[in-house]
């Protein structure tokens, strides 16, 4: 008697392993100074949004309100030249109209005769509406560089930061930022590594 041993049928198989080269590679933390520009562009951002969002809804308020700052501002100073007679009235206490008014008491120079003006609804929304889109615009592309890395979002990051420069929502805290991410995105030594040396 004979026994015989079944050899089972080998199929062959679609699958195949991936080769090292063809495996995905996750992506590396950035380095310090690029995580650390990516984040304080986001803050710039989406903190240039916060502040954009009253004179972009209600510029009417934020006319009035900057009125009363400048106002402030001048009777605070120690030019004597360019205080404004307010009756008495703290500045935050004026009207809205009165404020407006009493702005262009204001000398802009002491020998001059041009006075401060407060600008129209219209140029107040305006640049409302400049700050958000340029804030949303930082932020994300912050957001972007941190997680992908890639030179197409290092350069919208770097364009936007530009833009801070010349527009500065949050005045010299904006003007920082913005300098300090254009460095850290173009001519830090990590970021010539990452970008190559051409990064610029």
């Amino acid at each position: 008697m004979s026994t015989r041993t079944a050899v089972k049928p080998v199929w062959p198989s679609t699958f195949s392993p991936m080769t090292d080269h063809e495996a995905p590679q996750a992506a590396g933390r950035p380095p310090t100074v690029v995580r650390l520009a990516c984040i304080l562009l986001m803050v710039l951002g989406f903190g240039s949004v916060a502040i954009s969002l009253s004179p972009a809804t209600d510029p009417a308020t934020a006319r009035c309100r900057l009125s009363r700052d400048r106002i402030d501002n001048a009777n605070k100073d120690k030019r004597a030249w360019n205080n404004v007679d307010t009756g008495g009235k703290k500045a935050k206490d004026l009207a809205c109209a009165d404020a407006i008014r009493l702005l262009g008491q204001i000398k802009l120079s002491e020998k001059g005769t041009k006075t401060d003006s407060a600008p129209g609804e219209t140029a107040v929304r305006v640049q409302g509406l400049v700050g958000i889109v340029l804030g949303l615009g930082q932020g994300i592309a912050g957001a972007v560089v941190a997680r992908r890395m890639t030179r197409a979002a290092r350069n919208a990051a770097v364009a936007f930061s530009a833009f801070g420069l010349v527009f500065p929502v949050l005045g010299f805290i904006s003007f920082s930022i913005s300098s300090f991410v254009v460095f850290a995105l173009v001519f830090s030594s990590p970021a010539k590594q990452l970008w190559g040396r051409d990064a610029s």
